[in-house]
């Protein structure tokens, strides 16, 4: 369990910490000459249930409020530290604020030096911050009365935060490792050096870890300055890195992740403002995690708390990611919030359906909410909501409900839509094909392209076809060659084509799988080539005829033929694939038509071409 003390300057922390641990945290020599803390201190108490209590020791100064949140970025409880001889003073009231947005659930209320004052005072004191940590959150934080110096109610808490380390529960630790650096140093003869806490998932010594896009290896852990051989989430550790480490990085403020996680520039924030507090549209602060960023604030809907935080250099962040807005310029903290889309948009940030979304996500606490708020909207890629939310591949495998939900996988993109989502993209495709129908009664049906088939799908290409498929399994849609059409209909071929048709495959049909060159046909049927061309053209459109090669055009029932012997050549292989040779002997139509036909049987989508086999493609 980590626990951090917050507070205003001068009321205590430090000592606090050094008479529940035995540590003086304030190791710079400008801490001990000035009595005043700068950087984050670290101790440890050793408990019983063999997990020690780690304390994080934060600056009260004003000045140093940055260093404070890097403090308590992370932590399961704080202790609000008040002096029993000053009362609540202005860092007291912003550190409280700070804990209560980044949604620290755990709070003890200090008074410290209170051998300094009498009975009267001390509980004056008293009764002024559970007024005020109630306002804020915490109607039944416990107070503890307590002397540094004397020793007043050191041993009462000590075993209090002791027990409170044996009732915690271990948090999850199946989600991808991401730790946030708080610190970082060299060792003689051990080298890069970093501290911080796990915030997911777990580590191992050995295990490869991604810094800035490169990759890092864990040399050794430590924890209360104890080798060890793993560590879980929500537990502090040093880490001794190799690999690609330098002076400039690790940093405070990296993220050590056991997946690479993407950039973004710009995330889209749920978002809660202080009182009297007044958002502006100059530079702010970020504090997300340990680090300081540049940001400027647009507000998407103001009473629902949205925003987009636009940044001048790309960080790395997931859903629920907790940050504080603070202005520089008044060194004063605004509000703060929680990440919804670490990938915010550029465009169409405002529409209606994206802030739907986002206030789905805002009221979301978990994965499985997440995903269902997402669904209402639309299609859902699966890849990267894991990468949203941090999930691994498991993980992501057992939010999926089992019911209700049309997942679909092509070419690496893997899309996941309601049932009632995919029917009404039936029902607008359904639609469409209608109209055309109506529009075009002599030909079979439209392609891909000419149907618009990704806007009317609203997916990606590749499952836009999985889509298709689907439907074609399922009699709804039919499919010769390039068209699609809806059962039932029929061209309606203008006068004359239709005997003309009859006599064209009259000669095609004797010839099997190598019917007669367009030529030939103009000699058999006694018809000038030109006119012959344009009414073969004709009824490949009408999709009675199929133009395997430029000279040379299929019954759709040869076509059939065609992909007949590659399913059995396939079938027999052992390697699941064919070569040309093998397709020419078992098909008898020679070598040239051969690659004519599988050219065809490649653009068709049956098969794919890969160093000099071929393979059926899937559905």
């Amino acid at each position: 369990m980590i626990v951090a003390t917050a507070g205003h300057v001068d009321h205590g922390k430090t000592s606090l910490i050094r008479a529940l641990t035995g540590v003086d945290t304030d190791r710079l020599a400008e801490e001990k000459r000035r009595g005043l803390t700068i950087e984050l201190g670290f101790a440890w108490l050793p408990s019983e249930a063999g997990e020690p209590l780690g304390f994080i020791d934060v600056p009260g100064h004003e000045r140093f409020i940055g260093t404070m949140l890097a403090g308590v970025a992370g932590i399961d409880m704080a202790l609000l530290v008040v002096a029993a001889d000053d009362g609540v003073m202005p860092q007291t009231r912003e550190h409280l604020a700070i804990l209560q947005l980044l949604g620290v659930r755990e709070l003890e209320l200090v008074i410290s030096r209170c051998d300094l004052v009498d009975d009267a005072q001390r509980e004056r004191v008293v009764e002024q911050v559970q007024a005020l940590a109630a306002e804020a959150g915490w109607p039944t934080a416990d107070v503890w009365r307590v002397s540094s110096t004397s020793g007043q109610g050191i041993d009462a808490l000590r075993q209090a935060l002791l027990a409170q380390v044996e009732r915690q529960q271990a948090r999850p630790s199946d989600s991808p490792a991401r730790l946030m650096i708080d610190r970082r140093f060299s060792i003689a003869g051990a080298g890069c050096v970093v501290t911080g806490t796990l915030v997911s998932g777990r580590l191992q010594v050995g295990q490869t870890l991604w810094l800035h896009g490169q990759q890092v290896r864990v040399r050794s852990l430590q924890r209360a300055s104890r080798e060890i051989t793993d560590v879980r989430a929500g537990q502090r550790c040093a880490l001794n890195l190799s690999g690609a480490v330098s002076t400039e990085q690790p940093q405070r403020g990296d993220w050590l992740t056991e997946q690479v996680l993407p950039l973004s520039d710009r995330l889209d924030v749920s978002l809660t403002q202080l009182p009297d507090s007044r958002w502006h549209r100059g530079v702010l602060q970020l504090h997300l995690g340990t680090a300081i960023y540049p940001a400027r604030l647009v507000l998407l809907d103001e009473v629902a708390g949205l925003a987009q935080l636009m940044l001048e250099q790309p960080v790395s962040a997931v859903f629920g990611d907790r940050f504080i807005i603070r202005d520089p310029a008044a060194n004063t903290t605004l509000g703060g919030g929680r990440v919804l889309d670490p990938q915010g948009m550029r465009r169409g940030r405002n529409n209606p359906q994206r802030l739907a979304l986002l206030a789905g996500w805002a009221a979301a606490s978990t994965a499985s909410e997440v995903l269902s708020a997402a669904l209402q909207q639309g299609a859902v890629s699966l890849p990267e909501l894991a990468l949203r939310l941090n999930l691994s591949a498991d993980q992501l495998e057992q939010l999926l409900p089992r019911e209700n939900l049309i997942v679909l996988a092509a070419a690496g993109q893997r899309v996941a839509l309601t049932a009632e989502a995919g029917e009404a993209r039936w029902q607008r495709l359904a639609e469409r094909l209608a109209d055309w129908h109506q529009q075009h009664p002599e030909l079979l049906g439209p392609g891909e392209g000419q149907l618009g088939l990704v806007g009317c799908l609203q997916l990606p290409l590749p499952v836009a076809r999985q889509l298709l498929q689907r439907w074609q399994a399922e009699g709804r849609l039919q499919r010769t060659a390039w068209a699609l059409y809806l059962p039932g209909h029929r061209p309606q071929l203008q006068a004359g084509d239709a005997e003309l048709l009859a006599r064209v495959a009259a000669e095609l049909a004797p010839g099997g799988l190598r019917p007669p060159i367009v030529g030939e046909l103009a000699s058999a049927l006694g018809i000038e080539l030109d006119v012959l061309k344009a009414f073969l053209q004709r009824m490949q459109r009408a999709g009675e005829l199929v133009a395997v090669a430029a000279n040379r055009y299929y019954l759709p029932s040869q076509v059939e033929g065609l992909v007949a012997v590659a399913r059995q050549l396939v079938a027999d292989s052992p390697s699941g694939s064919f070569n040309a040779a093998e397709y020419r002997d078992a098909s008898g139509i020679g070598r040239n038509l051969t690659i004519q036909v599988l050219e065809y049987l490649d653009r068709a989508g049956v098969t794919r071409f890969v160093r000099e086999q071929r393979f059926l493609v899937a559905g």
